[in-house]
């Protein structure tokens, strides 16, 4: 909110300022709100009178789009308690389809450049694709397409982002929105410890889907979101993006009060008891500590102090070093690991976690519980399914996204070096925190994963080349061979390069 109000293009901003097509949208928004109060279709109508102006809003500039996506998924968790339509559970899906469409309605200045370089980890996630689609046969048409979409289906936002880059100040406002959730969600998550999970059950969360406890019934935090998994590893990512930014500039506004919402969002991600979180977090944190933020250096010590002060015998204790769930996982994984190897070639796509529990509800949906193997790791769960090779390609997946942050930081401005530090960062957590959870069966974090993917892949001078936009030659008054430069702030995601006008 903050960043937003800095905007310089919203100040002296009126409703004059607007364009016809936009004043309509309004128009048309507000009569259809009226009307689905009056005829009591409000539902319906409402969500018409929102969506014409969404889309319209989205076509002129997906990046706006993109951003409120960003914006919207973290509250996914909260139809529990805020009823919504059945029709309406999708939206998710339909909102990134529509985001898809809009990249080639939009105008040619809102859409990337030509001939940019292909980044390096496209032909992984290609023929991870591929694989999954050749185990089709094994499984069944019906898993194999609720595998695919779980596992698959939010590469979209890659392409999104990849055909409409976002400029510098869309990733700035990426930041304030991932700040903004941040501390609501911390705000929201602490409060449900003082609530209680009676009261939230009361209020629509269903226990051990949502509602859910570590040793000593100690209740996790979840806050807006369905799980407290994808809470605390949201809140792991804020803070190894927002936080190189905050450390480079430090007398902003926005990043003073991200540094002073750090203890609320490190209370808030050690109420969700989520250890893999805590480890990705810990990985990253060291990594841009030795990496380039060396005052990180610090705070090593006082960490360590921390965790030998913590009271032994102690609920809390308990719960935050439990043991037990390690220890079933741990011999789950000799278990299974030999099947990765026994049985090279995978079980098919949609066979373990998310995908097969969601076959097995539709089943049979009145089931008290389904017996489906959940692997809480990434690498396990992506090796049983398709393979061997399938493994390979998705560790190679996470290398190149890893690389792919280092390349950008050598190559970008100062600002943006910040935000690819962070990224590298982020993906190191992933990597590390991927031995012990589904990282990419959470939503949002699967989401979240492609989107600042092809944020960053988009960043590399190489990989912007030269908008439509701007191959229109430019034409000067009188002879001469000078060479303009171009700034990604007035022409948008090509930037930097030179051209000669005549």
């Amino acid at each position: 909110m903050v960043g937003l109000l800095q905007n310089p293009r919203l100040r002296g901003f009126s409703l004059a300022s607007l364009d016809l097509p936009t004043s309509l949208a309004i128009a048309v928004g507000v009569v259809v709100a009226s009307l689905g109060v009056i005829t009591g279709l409000w539902p319906y109508l409402i969500f018409l009178a929102v969506l014409i102006p969404l889309g319209l809003t989205v076509v002129k500039r997906p990046q706006t789009g993109i951003l409120i996506f960003a914006a919207l998924i973290p509250f996914d968790g909260l139809h529990y308690v805020v009823p919504i339509p059945v029709w309406a559970e999708g939206w998710k899906e339909a909102f990134v389809l529509g985001l898809v469409i809009a990249t080639f309605l939009c105008p040619s200045d809102a859409r990337g450049a030509r001939g940019r370089r292909v980044p390096g980890w496209v032909p992984a996630v290609a023929a991870l694709f591929a694989i999954a689609v050749v185990t089709v046969p094994m499984v069944g048409m019906g898993t194999a397409l609720v595998g695919l979409r779980i596992s698959y289906f939010n590469i979209l936002i890659a392409v999104v982002v990849w055909r409409c880059p976002l400029n510098r100040d869309d990733r700035d406002q990426l930041i304030n929105i991932f700040i903004g959730v941040a501390i609501i969600s911390s705000i929201y998550g602490i409060y449900q410890q003082f609530v209680g999970h009676a009261q939230l059950a009361a209020w629509g969360y269903p226990y051990n889907e949502v509602i859910r406890f570590a040793n000593g019934w100690r209740l996790r935090s979840f806050s807006t979101f369905n799980q407290p998994f994808p809470f605390a590893f949201y809140l792991m990512l804020t803070v190894l993006i927002a936080l190189p930014r905050a450390i480079a500039d430090p007398k902003r506004l926005r990043n003073r009060i991200f540094l002073f919402s750090l203890p609320l969002i490190g209370v808030a991600i050690v109420f969700a008891y989520v250890r893999g979180a805590w480890l990705g977090l810990g990985i990253g944190l060291l990594y841009l500590a030795f990496h380039r933020y060396k005052i990180l250096v610090a705070f090593i010590p006082l960490a360590f102090a921390a965790l030998l002060f913590m009271p032994g015998g102690s609920s809390f204790t308990s719960a935050a070093l439990q043991s037990n769930s390690l220890n079933v996982r741990t011999t789950s994984w000799a278990d299974r690991g030999g099947a990765v190897w026994s049985n090279p070639i995978g079980d098919g796509i949609g066979t373990t976690g998310a995908a097969a529990a969601k076959v097995a509800t539709t089943a049979a949906p009145t089931a008290l519980g389904v017996n489906t193997f959940q692997a809480d790791n990434a690498y396990l769960k992506v090796g049983l399914e398709i393979g061997v090779a399938g493994l390979w390609l998705f560790v190679s997946l996470l290398v190149s996204a890893f690389l792919t942050g280092r390349y950008v930081e050598k190559r970008v401005e100062e600002e943006d070096k910040h935000f690819a530090a962070g990224w590298s960062a982020q993906v190191l957590g992933i990597m590390g925190a991927c031995f012990v959870a589904s990282y990419f069966e959470m939503i949002p974090m699967d989401a979240l994963f492609w989107l600042m993917l092809a944020v960053v892949s988009t960043m590399s001078p190489r990989m912007r080349g030269v908008s439509e936009s701007e191959l229109a030659p430019v034409v000067r008054a009188g002879p001469t061979n000078e060479v303009e430069k171009v700034s990604e702030e007035s022409y948008g995601p090509a930037s930097e390069w030179q051209r000669a006008t005549p």
